[in-house]
């Protein structure tokens, strides 16, 4: 607990704006810098001239500590435009959490301010824009557009495949929004990654998955594709990724977050044990099926050739090598 009157009023004034503290008197300044430490402070610094408590700021995830950043920046900025995967983050698209900074805002042509560490300058002439809880970003689809133009398709995939899962966009509007947009050199790219977004992966882990194996040529044949429990007839098993092989075979690739064994949204307050139980039973059931699994972990996504080369001792085909079973 903060012993200072007129930092414990800054602080419980910004956690409950959902906001970051921002000290301006002199004695506030010196007084959080007392605090803070790398190890062991009260306080840790969050952005430039950004403070937040400790034990507050580890209690949000990645996302949510940005979007405490950049509500904190709109009051100090109302001209700021927010862009981007910034843009992405307060839309509530999945993004990953690599994507967090810089901060991305919009820069006029005339701007020739250069970007940080912490403070990226997208520049655009006319900017579609729009408000949420009174910060002004891009639009939903000039996000997404953004997004694919600026970012390997590994991170694209995810804000795409999340609009068309939360149902924030049509898919016949997003496939033609990149042709009315002037004056991109990365259109192909864009295209490209709009073609791809399907709105049946269920997050951001899968998308990244998706975009790293379609990059390394060997896109799925399917996803979320559903086979029978052969213990409870009324239980489906539904795996990430499909392929199909020209004798026939199958393979699955299960893509293994830690989210799945951590976040109550996704354990339904089982126990690590009891998840892991049953993955085990769940694997059982579908080899007996002919199908086989191989697993893939986010540390995988982080190097691609070696992910190829696990991919190909499994027997996972090459992009064409699976055309004719995927007619």
């Amino acid at each position: 607990m903060i012993q200072h009157h007129s930092l414990q009023t800054l602080f419980t004034d910004a956690e409950q704006r959902r906001r970051c503290a921002n000290p301006v008197t002199a004695t506030d300044i010196k007084a959080i810098m007392r605090r803070l430490d790398p190890q062991h402070g009260e306080v840790t610094r969050v952005y430039r001239g950004l403070y937040a408590r400790t034990a507050y700021w580890n209690t949000l995830n990645r996302l949510e500590q940005v979007r405490h950043i950049v509500r904190s920046l709109a009051v100090q900025h109302p001209d700021w435009i927010f862009c981007g995967p910034t843009a992405a983050i307060m839309h509530d698209l999945d993004c990953s959490y690599r994507l967090a900074l810089p901060i991305r805002i919009v820069a006029r042509p005339e701007d020739h301010q250069r970007s940080s560490a912490q403070l990226a300058r997208y520049t655009m002439s006319h900017p579609e824009t729009e408000l949420i809880h009174d910060i002004s970003v891009t639009t939903l689809p000039r996000t997404l557009f953004d997004c694919a133009a600026r970012q390997p398709l590994r991170y694209a995939l995810g804000p795409l495949d999340s609009a068309l899962r939360q149902e924030r966009i049509d898919r016949d509007v997003l496939l033609a929004y990149p042709s009315t947009v002037r004056y991109s050199r990365r259109r192909a790219a864009v295209n490209r990654a709009f073609s791809l977004a399907d709105g049946r992966s269920e997050n951001g882990g899968e998308s990244e998955a998706r975009g790293v194996l379609i990059s390394i040529g060997r896109s799925p044949t399917d996803i979320q594709t559903e086979y029978p429990c052969l213990t409870y007839s009324t239980r489906k098993h539904r795996v990430d990724f499909l392929w199909k092989r020209r004798d026939g075979s199958l393979i699955v690739g299960e893509f293994d977050g830690t989210r799945k064994y951590v976040d109550p949204t996704m354990t339904s307050r089982r126990t690590i044990q009891e998840i892991v139980d049953d993955e085990r039973e769940r694997q059982r059931c579908l080899e007996r099926q002919g199908i086989r699994i191989i697993r893939m972990y986010y540390d995988d996504l982080n190097n691609p050739n070696r992910l190829a080369q696990r991919l190909d001792a499994a027997g996972v085909p090459r992009q064409g090598d699976n055309d004719a079973s995927a007619s």
